[in-house]
C-alpha cells in the first residue's frame, strides 16, 4: 500500500513538473539540472508544510495557538527554500549574492514558496477528510456486522440443530411429509446461522435457501398461489448474504398467498453478472393480528449494498401502495473464484 501512494505522488509530481516546463519552454527555456533542483525544494517545501500541520493538528487542539505555531513553521520553511534557491542560482549560474539580492527576486522566491506552502496545506486538509470518511465507511460496516452477529447469538445453533434432528428421527416413518418440513426448516436455519461470515455466500445456496422457505410456507397452506420464477443453470456467482431472503420475508410477512385472483410473483434471474430480483404480492390488510413493519430489514438492505457496491452501485426500488407490495433489485455478483 505505501508503495502504491509513492508511485502515485512520483507520478504526479512528474506530470506537474513536465507540465511547468513545457509552459518554460515556451517561454525562457527550460535549464534541466536547474529546474531539478527547485523541484526538489518545491516539494521539500510542500511535505514540510503537510508534516507540520499533520504533527501540530494532533497535539493542538486551540485553533489560534495551531495557527500562530503554523506560521513561524511556515515563517521558517519558506526562509530555508529560499536560501536554498539563493544557493543554486550562485552555484548554476555564478551569479554573486549580492547580485541574486533584490526586491524582485526575494518575493518572486516568497511567492513561489508560498504556493508550495498552500498545495501542502490543501492536500493535509483533503487527507485528514478522506481519512475520517473512511473512518466511518469502517465503522458503519462493523456495526451492521455486529448487528447481524447480535441477531445470531440470540439463538444456540447447536441446541436448536440437535432438537430439529430429534423430532425429524420421531417423525419421518409415521408423518414423512412433516419430517421433510423439519429438515427443510433445518437448512435454513444452520444457512442463517453458521454460514456467510465474510458477509458473502455463494448464489446457489442463497437461491436453495430461498426455495426451501418458500417450501416451508406452501406445506403450512392448505391452498397456496405463488407464480416463482428461479435461476436453474447457475454461474459459479457469490451474492451479498441474506439480502435476498429478507426480501422474501418481507413478502410473506404480509402478503396474500391463498387466494388465486391475488397470485404473488416471484422472479429471480441472473444476466450478464447482474442479479434482477423482482416481486410482487397483495397485502393482506384485513388481519387482526397484522404485525407493522419499521423498515429495519429494508434499511439494513440499503446499508449492506451501498456499503458494498456504493450508492450508485446498485439499483433498489419499492413500489407500496395500501394494496400491493412490488420490489426490484439489480445488484453485480461476485464470480466465486475458488470454483
Amino acid at each position: 500500500m505505501k508503495l502504491k501512494i509513492i508511485m502515485q505522488h512520483l507520478l504526479f509530481w512528474f506530470g506537474y513538473m513536465l507540465y511547468e516546463s513545457i509552459i518554460g519552454f515556451f517561454g525562457v527555456g527550460v535549464n534541466v539540472l536547474g529546474t531539478l533542483l527547485a523541484f526538489t525544494v518545491n516539494t521539500s517545501v510542500f511535505y514540510a508544510t503537510s508534516s507540520c500541520f499533520s504533527s501540530l493538528k494532533k497535539r493542538i487542539k486551540n485553533p489560534v495557538l495551531l495557527f500562530l505555531l503554523m506560521f513561524c513553521a511556515v515563517s521558517v520553511i519558506v526562509a530555508i527554500s529560499m536560501i536554498f534557491k539563493i544557493f543554486v542560482d550562485m552555484i548554476l549560474d555564478h551569479i554573486k549574492f549580492s547580485d541574486d539580492i533584490n526586491k524582485v527576486r526575494i518575493t518572486a522566491l516568497i511567492m513561489r514558496s508560498i504556493y508550495f506552502v498552500m498545495m501542502g496545506l490543501a492536500y493535509s486538509v483533503f487527507r485528514e477528510v478522506l481519512q475520517k470518511e473512511r473512518e466511518v465507511a469502517t465503522l458503519a460496516k462493523k456495526a451492521l456486522q455486529a448487528e447481524l452477529n447480535v441477531i445470531k447469538s440470540q439463538i444456540n445453533p447447536h441446541f436448536v440443530f440437535n432438537t430439529l434432528g430429534f423430532l425429524y428421527a420421531e417423525t419421518y416413518k409415521k408423518l414423512p411429509e412433516v419430517g421433510q418440513s423439519i429438515i427443510t426448516l433445518s437448512n435454513i436455519m444452520r444457512y442463517a446461522l453458521t454460514k456467510n461470515e465474510d458477509g458473502f455466500s455463494s448464489l446457489e445456496s442463497e437461491l436453495a435457501y430461498i426455495k426451501d422457505f418458500i417450501k416451508i410456507h406452501e406445506d403450512r397452506s392448505k391452498a397456496f398461489f405463488m407464480k416463482i420464477s428461479i435461476e436453474s443453470d447457475i454461474v459459479p456467482y457469490k451474492v451479498v448474504s441474506l439480502v435476498l431472503i429478507t426480501l422474501i420475508e418481507n413478502m410473506f410477512k404480509h402478503g396474500i398467498f391463498n387466494q388465486s385472483t391475488k397470485e404473488a410473483v416471484l422472479s429471480i434471474t441472473v444476466e450478464d453478472g447482474m442479479l434482477h430480483f423482482y416481486s410482487l404480492n397483495y397485502k393482506n390488510n384485513n388481519s387482526i393480528n397484522k404485525v407493522q413493519s419499521n423498515g429495519i430489514g429494508l434499511n439494513y438492505i440499503r446499508e449492506r449494498l451501498t456499503d458494498e457496491y456504493g450508492r450508485d452501485g446498485y439499483e433498489l426500488l419499492v413500489d407500496e401502495t395500501h394494496n400491493s407490495y412490488e420490489c426490484k433489485l439489480t445488484m453485480p455478483l461476485k464470480y466465486h473464484e475458488s470454483n
